[in-house]
């Protein structure tokens, strides 16, 4: 079986959700992200946005696959992104 795991870089990069949330990647790979934020979306939710790569800002469209809800008030959310649509340089420099 194909292990996706072993190409996630942990890399911190700038996401606006939706036009309006500001978040920041955790790890991400050509095929996806988890981030920690304030607020959660639960698997199946449809995401789009933008992602600050070298500089650009990128336009995603992508799905939540997995997510844990934070178990304390002030605690972050953890959810995991499949892209969907990612322009091809974005995932040329994801991808390296």
């Amino acid at each position: 079986m194909f292990d996706t795991r072993s190409f996630r870089h942990a890399r911190s990069l700038s996401l606006m959700l939706g036009n309006r949330l500001p978040a920041r990647t955790a790890d991400v790979s050509a095929g996806g992200f988890s981030l920690e934020a304030p607020f959660v979306f639960m698997p199946g939710a449809q995401l789009h946005g933008t992602v600050e790569v070298a500089g650009r800002e990128l336009p995603f469209r992508g799905e939540v696959v997995w997510a844990h809800p934070a178990s304390e008030p002030e605690a972050s959310h953890r959810m995991g992104v499949r892209f969907t649509q990612l322009p091809p340089d974005a995932r040329r420099f994801l991808e390296a």
